[in-house]
């Protein structure tokens, strides 16, 4: 099944389901195909941050945040992610991917993605920041999008702290490039 196949499963497989609280972790069953394959024959780097899509989509669907930000007319994006490659996965083999909100700040929500093979064994980390967007009113607060999904009386829980580290890293890198442009233009 094509990437797009595997999305459009998700979709319509999850768009029945119950709502499940945002704190949940998710799961997801899929299987590693021949298309997904590098020039070693195990699945190719890229392809896991695809994974790690499906299982966020899956994360969005089944707790109300993609209904709610198509209501807005917001997009997700992705701010940044990293990844950690652990195992290999070879060809037509049975993969999942658990996705959990680590928590969120003003601006970002963190999620991680685990990419386990069949038997529970971590493959790969993928863990992102990111936002829903509108061209028009920028960003959504994650605060306002669990506001409108009626989980707004959850408080965040305390990120870990390498990803506190992380984001703080980020956002040195963001003010330097800003500060690099603004040199630049004068």
């Amino acid at each position: 099944m094509s990437l797009l196949g595997r999305l459009i499963w998700i979709l319509l497989k999850r768009s029945r389901t119950p709502r499940c609280n945002p704190l949940d972790t998710l799961r997801v069953q899929s299987r590693a195909l021949p298309h997904d394959l590098d020039l070693n024959m195990h699945v190719n780097n890229g392809r896991y941050l695809t994974f790690a899509d499906l299982g966020r989509m899956d994360w969005f669907i089944r707790t109300g945040c993609f209904q709610v930000a198509r209501a807005q007319k917001c997009i997700p994006v992705i701010g940044d992610v990293t990844a950690r490659f652990i195992r290999q996965l070879k060809a037509f083999d049975r993969f999942y991917v658990e996705s959990r909100l680590l928590g969120w700040d003003q601006k970002w929500a963190y999620l991680e993605h685990k990419i386990l093979d069949k038997h529970d064994r971590v493959a790969a980390i993928v863990v992102i920041r990111g936002m829903f967007w509108n061209k028009k009113t920028g960003g959504m607060k994650p605060q306002e999008l669990l506001d409108a999904t009626g989980n707004g009386h959850m408080e965040a829980p305390e990120l870990p702290e390498w990803v506190q580290t992380w984001a703080q890293g980020l956002s040195e890198l963001s003010e330097r490039s800003r500060r690099e442009r603004a040199a630049g233009s004068q």
